[in-house]
């Protein structure tokens, strides 16, 4: 592993055990075993660091999950039951397909990346962008049911994709913070409900 690729799982590590505000410069150098100089050398500063760690561990899961959604070539439903399992990073099988340890360590990053909003004005604007996105992309997955006949057209798609994008955080937030949460039971509940109200009207 190179020295630039070493130090941001390292910071990712110091972060989990922890928490964002409680790591030093210092820390991510003496973890990485090289001197204030080289961390230096690869990095302006701390803010520059946190933001490629959350780039590398949290937005580009995100970001694989909207291109995996947007490329899905099946039926409506077939595209928000893929878009709904991969905001909570799991595959077909509803396993977890992390880059991370464990699914409790992508938990706890994601708790640390909210920290990180509060702070750091360039995260910040990271998620609003990514935000932006996930939007369009739930928003073409319904326009495209609409233009294929699967979804009825007389709903408000604005009201809609917001209905699905509520939805999808008030999942994504039990997730979190919920033990023993059944993901696979919890979103085919939740796509059962939302699919008989808007769907067309035919059998799915």
């Amino acid at each position: 592993m190179n020295t630039y690729n070493k130090i941001l799982e390292n910071t990712y590590k110091l972060f989990l055990k922890k928490g964002l505000y409680n790591v030093s410069s210092e820390d991510i150098s003496r973890a990485s075993n090289i001197s204030p100089g080289t961390l230096y050398y690869h990095f302006k500063n701390k803010d520059e660091i946190i933001e490629n760690v959350l780039n590398k561990y949290v937005l580009k899961v995100y970001y694989d999950c909207l291109d995996e959604a947007n490329n899905c070539n099946g039926d409506t439903f077939t595209r928000l039951t893929v878009f709904y399992k991969g905001i909570l990073g799991l595959d077909n099988e509803y396993q977890p397909k992390y880059v991370f340890n464990n699914e409790n360590d992508f938990k706890k990053i994601l708790v640390i990346s909210f920290e990180g909003m509060q702070k750091y004005k360039e995260i910040n604007q990271k998620y609003n962008d990514f935000n932006f996105k996930y939007t369009q992309s739930i928003r073409n997955i319904i326009e495209n049911g609409i233009n294929k006949g699967e979804i009825q057209s007389n709903l408000d798609t604005n009201e809609l994709v917001l209905f699905i994008k509520s939805n999808i955080n008030g999942i994504f937030f039990l997730w979190i913070f919920q033990k023993n949460f059944n993901s696979k039971e919890i979103i085919n509940m939740n796509l059962k409900h939302i699919w008989n109200y808007i769907k067309e009207n035919k059998n799915h």
